[in-house]
């Protein structure tokens, strides 16, 4: 049997409270305790007598064990030779222990169904939950396999979040592929490959790359269709560009328009302007508002306005809302193209800053909510304590059907009836009165709205009211007779309205170019941001990779922090114990839980104040480019600094375990990772060694590799000699 335990503390307790059990025969015993002294015979001295090997050699006499990576490696297979010839009987064992290893076994057991993945505490997915039960049941000598899960605390799980973890859909399968250093500075030295070739075929990129075929093929379609568009032939229009240059000024004045107004906001310039009663011009393409002169009811949070506008009966406004309900169902790229075009109509229409013609023979209004954007003007009249919540009361009522209109009775006689809508309340109806004079006013420009310039005066942002001059600028331009001779032309609806689909035919165009092209890539940003953050760390010169660059491509892991370290003759003065103890901060993956502190005049001290500097001078410069330089999980950890220095000097195995309260197995994967990096180091310096300067380098890392390479850390693997 496997027991499945989420956590390496929770596996040890559960087999030391079982040790008063005992599941195997004494001939069992004897054939554990045979087998456990032949693989431990390969040990030397006091590392047969580790509190490890003598606790799971108890457990396994006994018919149990433990598994996962705190373990010491020839202690995880002599549990799973074990394991295999059936003299385990119950097993507590890390997910891990599912991976990759042919295990099988008759029963399953769930500590837990919730697990701890980080970054947080979540449910298993279908796929671990498969792969860890999976392992019930032995082919031949079960017909079934059982899975047990333990409910703790009288806390039994919901039926659909068991089916859910048991049966449901299995997670997509994903893209890890990331750009590292180190693949950048290779294959900028490979003149034959671009690494943009390469992250277009990688797995990551593999769903724009089935698009790629239809997108090609639309992209044709577009260009013809572009060739295929009548030219504007007008001697108004056309010359020298005049409609395309009107259209595209009045673009960017839209544009800043939209943007301003939330950073007037911000900036406390228009907070008191836009206040309830205050009549402003708006445009909207979600409420179909084309420069119209509406009245301000309320102001909501989000920078978004509530506003009261004018509509002819309640038939014109349940439809008006029915469209916007369409409207907000659109795709974004298409609401976007709408919303510009209904700006840019408004103004070519109404100007700048004039209002729209107000419906005759009001009966109903609208209650909308705007975002600060859409608005075009500020007028300078404001109607003082306006009834807000009769507004909202009444409103309301007219969205419901049956208040929406009144029966009235024609004759007494047959009892024939007609229905007309209702009337809004008398003071409603003179809010709605004094939009119409307010238009009207506007159109007879008897009423006033704040210009760019006065807007500015009361910026205190200099920035600001720069650009409040340039929208006054702007809009003086637009609004010059003689600016844009294509304004006067007779038929310029027409033309501007040809030029538009013109436009948006070649964004189109544009849209699917940068689609099929390299700067397109889901990870063209991140290459550009680290190749960045190499040219700045002088890796990179032109294109071409420098001496640090050669030096840094034969390293694996935190190439960079490394290479400037080597560089900066961080190494050139250590000696083989003081250098291990300096790379295993770059392997260590167990962290104390404290801050340790390291006095400055001690070795450790200034090992990691070194790395320190360096490391800061190097984060300083990826994250200018948005960049970083340890990839998560590759984090710098101090916490067995002083167990790898001590175990290079020679100190044994069982002396070191008295000075931390790391597990054995991961202090032997900390010190086998760093010989890893011991030989990519020396590698690195036997190609770049002569340019570097000092070939005795090289042989220092081989003692450094020389002297951690001994004993139970680097013990045969037992698949290789039992």
């Amino acid at each position: 049997m496997v027991v499945f335990v989420f956590s390496r503390k929770r596996c040890d307790d559960n087999a030391q409270m079982l040790s008063s059990m005992n599941l195997t025969t004494e001939v069992e015993k004897q054939h554990v305790r045979s087998f456990f002294a032949q693989c431990i015979q390969r040990l030397k001295g006091s590392d047969k007598e580790l509190p490890q090997v003598l606790t799971m050699r108890e457990l396994c006499l006994r018919g149990f064990a433990v598994h996962h990576s705190g373990i010491l490696p020839i202690l995880k297979e002599v549990v799973e030779l074990l394991f295999q010839k059936g003299y385990v009987k119950i097993l507590f064992a890390t997910e891990t222990f599912a991976m990759g290893v042919n295990m099988p076994a008759r029963c399953v057991v769930f500590d837990s169904i919730m697990k701890h993945d980080g970054t947080e505490k979540r449910l298993l997915n279908p796929g671990e939950y498969t792969q860890m039960a999976g392992r019930a049941g032995r082919r031949g000598l079960d017909s079934t396999g059982t899975v047990v899960i333990i409910c703790k605390d009288q806390s039994v799980p919901q039926p659909d979040i068991l089916k859910n973890v048991i049966c449901g859909q299995a997670l997509r399968l994903e893209s890890k592929f990331r750009v590292t250093y180190a693949m950048i500075l290779n294959l900028l030295r490979v003149e034959q490959l671009k690494i943009e070739d390469m992250l277009q075929r990688s797995y990551v990129e593999s769903d724009s790359l089935r698009e790629s075929k239809d997108k090609r093929i639309t992209l044709k379609d577009a260009r013809q269709a572009l060739g295929a568009m009548e030219s504007i032939d007008c001697d108004t229009c056309s010359p020298n560009s005049q409609l395309r240059d009107f259209h595209d000024a009045l673009f960017n004045f839209v544009c800043r328009r939209e943007a301003i107004w939330p950073r007037l906001y911000e900036e406390n310039v228009i907070n008191k302007l836009v206040c309830s009663g205050r009549f402003i011009i708006v445009s909207n393409a979600a409420y179909q508002l084309q420069n119209e002169c509406v009245l301000l009811v309320k102001e909501l949070n989000n920078k978004t306005l509530q506003v009261l506008v004018p509509s002819k009966d309640a038939d014109e406004t349940s439809q008006k809302n029915s469209e916007t309900a369409m409207f907000a169902k659109l795709p974004k790229a298409q609401m976007s193209w709408i919303a510009e075009e209904n700006a840019m109509l408004s103004a070519t229409k109404f100007g700048t800053r004039g209002s729209s013609q107000c419906p005759s023979n009001i009966r109903s209004f609208r209650l909308c909510e705007i975002p600060l954007t859409s608005v075009v003007a500020i007028t300078k009249k404001v109607i003082k304590n306006i009834q807000s919540a009769e507004i909202f009361q009444e409103y309301n009522m007219s969205l419901i059907p049956r208040f929406r209109s009144i029966k009235i009775q024609m004759t007494k006689i047959n009892h024939k009836y007609f229905f007309r809508d209702r009337e809004v309340s008398e003071n409603v109806k003179k809010l709605i009165q004094q939009i119409s004079s307010s238009v009207s006013a506007l159109r007879n420009k008897e009423l006033e709205t704040y210009s760019w310039k006065e807007l500015g005066s009361f910026c205190q942002n200099l920035d600001l009211s720069l650009e409040t001059d340039v929208m006054d600028s702007l809009e003086n331009d637009l609004n010059i007779a003689n600016g844009f001779p294509a304004r006067h032309c007779t038929r310029f609806e027409e033309h501007f309205h040809i030029l538009r689909e013109r436009i948006k035919l070649e964004r189109r165009i544009q849209g699917l170019e940068y689609e099929l092209s390299t700067d397109a890539l889901l990870l063209g940003e991140e290459y550009n941001n680290r190749l960045k953050v190499l040219e700045a760390l002088n890796f990179v010169e032109k294109k071409m990779v420098s001496l640090k660059g050669r030096i840094a491509c034969e390293i694996h892991h935190q190439e960079l922090l490394i290479t400037e370290l080597i560089l900066d003759y961080k190494f050139h003065q250590r000696s083989p114990a003081e250098l291990a103890a300096l790379l295993s901060t770059l392997t260590c993956q167990y962290n104390c839980g404290k801050e340790l502190q390291f006095g400055s005049d001690t070795v450790f001290g200034q090992i990691s104040e070194s790395i320190k500097s360096v490391l800061t001078r190097l984060d300083a410069v990826a994250a200018k480019y948005k960049s970083q330089i340890s990839d998560i999980g590759c984090e710098i950890r101090f916490d067995l600094m002083q167990v790898v220095y001590e175990w290079a000097n020679g100190t044994p195995f069982y002396k070191i375990m008295e000075m931390t309260d790391c597990q054995e197995g991961l202090i032997v994967k900390c010190i086998q990772r760093l010989d890893e990096v011991c030989k990519d180091v020396s590698f690195s310096f036997r190609n770049a060694g002569r340019i570097v300067g000092d070939p005795a380098l090289v042989e220092k890392m081989e003692e450094v590799s020389a002297s951690i390479r001994r004993d139970i850390v680097f013990a045969a693997s037992l698949y290789t000699t039992v």
